[in-house]
Order: C-alpha cells, then sequence, then structure tokens
C-alpha cells in the first residue's frame, strides 16, 4: 500500500513533509506545540548518534589512508591543499554571514529548558583544553574538541600500527557500518520530525521564518560560487587555465549537482581528471582522497548555518567561537561524504560545539536538500583542483594538457 512512499527519494519525503508543516502551521497556529514531540524525538535520536557515527567513521576513514610519507610529494600537497581549501570555505562562511546576516531579526525564543552559557574561555584556553586528562571524562562531558583530538590520535596510532592493528581497522570499519546502518534508521524519521519542527516553527512565530531561510539559501549559493572563485585564483596562480578546467569538469559536476552524491560521482571524476593529463596513479588516490576528507562546500554550509542559528536565537557568538566553528567544521566532516544524514549529525556536533541549541537541526533540514546540491557540487569539484594542481606542481602534469598556460608548455 506505500510502496510508492518508500520507493521515494528521502530528500523528496522531506520536502513533502517541509510543505506539509508550513500549511499546517499556518493553520494550527501555536496549537502545533501538540505535535512538536515528534520533531524533539528525532534530534534526541540525532544527538544519540553524533559520537556513536563520528567516533568510528573518523578512525575508520583515517585507518584507510596510507602513510604521508608512502604516499610521497604529491599526496601531501594534494592533503595541504584540502585543508587550507577547506579552512578559507570557513572563512569565507563567516565573512558572508556577518555582513548579510540572514538569521538577524528573527528572534527564535529559546527552547524550554536551554540555558546559554557564553563563553569565557581565551583562545590559549581553548587550545589547552583540547588535550583531556581524562578521555572517557571528556567523552562523558561531552567536550567535543577533546573527544576529537583523542580520536584523531587514536586514529594515528592506528595508522602507525599497520597490519598489527588489522583487528582494530575491522572493528572501526563493522562499528561505522552498523552506525550507519542506526544512522539510516533515523533518518526515516526525518520527514516526519522535520515537518512537525516547521509545523512548530510557522505556527509558534508565524510566516516570518519562511524569509530568513529563503535568505539563507542565497547566501549559501553566494558562498558556494566564491569557493569557484577561490578555485580560479588558486589555478591562476599555478600556472593552469581555471576555464579550461572548469569546462573539463563540467560532466562530473553537473552530475554531483543533481544526484548530490559525491561517491555517485567518484568514478566520472577520475576520468575528467585523467584527460586533463593526470596520471592514472595520482588521479585514482586524490580524487578517492577527496571523496573522504575534502569538503569545501560542506564545510561553508555548515558554517553559515551554525552562524544563522546564532543570530536567529540572537546568540551572539564571539571570535574564539568563530574560530572553533572554522576548525572543527574542517574536522567533523571527514570521511562522512557520502553517509545519508551524516551532514546533520556533524551539524549537530557544531551547534553543540558553541552551545547553540540542538533543536535548530529541523529549521535547516527545510532547505537542506536545495543547499546540499551546490555544496556536493563544489566538493567535486574541489577533489579535482587540488589533484591538478598537486600534479602541476610536482611536474607530474601531462605537457600536451590544455590547463597548463602556454607560457609553461
Amino acid at each position: 500500500m506505500f510502496q510508492w512512499w518508500t520507493r521515494m527519494s528521502l530528500p523528496n519525503r522531506i520536502v513533502i513533509f517541509i510543505i506539509i508543516g508550513i500549511v499546517l502551521g499556518l493553520i494550527m497556529g501555536p496549537a502545533t506545540a501538540n505535535i512538536k514531540f515528534v520533531g524533539d524525538i528525532f534530534v534526541n535520536l540525532i544527538m544519540m548518534m553524533v559520537f556513536l557515527l563520528v567516533i568510528p567513521a573518523l578512525i575508520s576513514g583515517m585507518a584507510k589512508m596510507e602513510n604521508p610519507r608512502q604516499i610521497g610529494n604529491v599526496g601531501v600537497t594534494i592533503m595541504i591543499v584540502f585543508v587550507v581549501t577547506t579552512i578559507l570555505a570557513g572563512v569565507i562562511a563567516l565573512v558572508l554571514a556577518y555582513i548579510l546576516a540572514p538569521g538577524a531579526g528573527l528572534g527564535l525564543p529559546l527552547p524550554a529548558g536551554f540555558k546559554y552559557t557564553k563563553p569565557t574561555q581565551t583562545m590559549l584556553d581553548v587550545i589547552k583544553g583540547i588535550v583531556p586528562r581524562n578521555a572517557f571524562g571528556a567523552l562523558s562531558a561531552g567536550d567535543l574538541l577533546a573527544v576529537l583530538f583523542v580520536v584523531l590520535f587514536l586514529g594515528a596510532g592506528v595508522i602507525a600500527l599497520g597490519e598489527k592493528a588489522k583487528t582494530l581497522k575491522v572493528i572501526f570499519d563493522e562499528w561505522t557500518e552498523l552506525s550507519m546502518k542506526m544512522l539510516n534508521w533515523v533518518m526515516e524519521l526525518a520527514p516526519f520530525g522535520a515537518g512537525a519542527l516547521m509545523a512548530w516553527s510557522v505556527g509558534f512565530h508565524g510566516p516570518k521564518v519562511l524569509g530568513p531561510l529563503a535568505l539563507f539559501v542565497v547566501v549559501v549559493y553566494l558562498g558556494e560560487f566564491l569557493i569557484l572563485v577561490e578555485y580560479t585564483i588558486i589555478m591562476a596562480a599555478s600556472g593552469l587555465r581555471p576555464f579550461k578546467f572548469f569546462k573539463a569538469v563540467t560532466e562530473p559536476a553537473l552530475v554531483s549537482f543533481t544526484t548530490c552524491s559525491s561517491m555517485a560521482t567518484l568514478g566520472v571524476n577520475v576520468k575528467a581528471t585523467e584527460k586533463m593529463g593526470v596520471p592514472e596513479g595520482v588521479a585514482t588516490f586524490g580524487i578517492t582522497l577527496g571523496n573522504v576528507v575534502n569538503m569545501d562546500g560542506t564545510a561553508l554550509y555548515q558554517a553559515l548555518a551554525v552562524v544563522f542559528v546564532s543570530q536567529a536565537y540572537n546568540i551572539p557568538l564571539d571570535l574564539t567561537s568563530q574560530i572553533m566553528v572554522v576548525f572543527m567544521a574542517t574536522v567533523v566532516t571527514i570521511s562522512l561524504v557520502g553517509v545519508p544524514g551524516a551532514g546533520t549529525a556533524s551539524l549537530g556536533i557544531l551547534l553543540l560545539a558553541v552551545g547553540l541549541p540542538v533543536e535548530a537541526i529541523g529549521l535547516i533540514l527545510a532547505v537542506d536538500r536545495i543547499c546540499d546540491m551546490p555544496r556536493t557540487m563544489n566538493n567535486v569539484i574541489g577533489d579535482a583542483m587540488s589533484v591538478v594542481v598537486a600534479s602541476k606542481w610536482w611536474k607530474l602534469l601531462s605537457p600536451q594538457s590544455d590547463l597548463l598556460a602556454r607560457n609553461t608548455k
């Protein structure tokens, strides 16, 4: 009877219930508080999955990477470009969010029982606090930066042990698969949770929430465009021809934009990069690695979402919190690409890290699908750009490549 519903993609189901939620909110008004519990349960489930997924996924993703010394110069260069461009994406997000302020004036009341404490730590305190005295204590206390440090440190140890850590790798791989399966179950409730939260938002606050959400989408698209401008500058500075690059990467860009899946674009992107003159092995390694650790578009989107939430609830973020947002947007997206709903879980991490209400996830979900298209496209384009730039730097790019400026052939 409900086969048509199960055959429909999850994003489409979410969109349908978002529309239903808006209509219910306009009709029922404050009475939508009676259905808000559905959204609250969904948010609690996402909160529950944060550590269950992020811890094993980060370690498992790191363990699948080779030792940087064995990767060689080009591999290290690719990683450096990945990290730099992701940080720049976060900085672009902060600048746009504070100039255009999409959530300003919304004035959402804080959720019942929520208490915000303005951070009093200096940046030096934050840096010192990253290293915990008790790893399990950091986990139980929800000290997210400290937990991430422990996880990354543990992942590095697994890599260093090599074959001796084979059993650990299997454990973390299977734990990741289990967590992903559980998250898939949770995300089946996303249409109902997002619809209930949207109904409550519109019913309690009125249609005024729709305008800021529309502006948020515009700011996201503007930010993703600026990332492409950033790529253009990097390639031009590297002696490459940006417009030839964008022409060559058109197919993977379109596939990723329409499917919202960088994993689905992996093979197409490898072939496109090889046609640009990148050696086969370098293209396969670099693009595959990029699918795991390089997500400029997602980092920008999530940093923007955090600031949007802070503005919507009128909770200003100080400089330390802003730096933390950029840092964590760079770290928590690692190894979550291609996992349905994982972006929602990692956004929950960012909101928790700066003390913002996680209930805002329901509001962001209303426009998540629309914003997913350009951010996934930039994730894919960024992979190809980084591989091409690193290949050019180490003179691995074919001398016949159309990307080479005439004076460098």
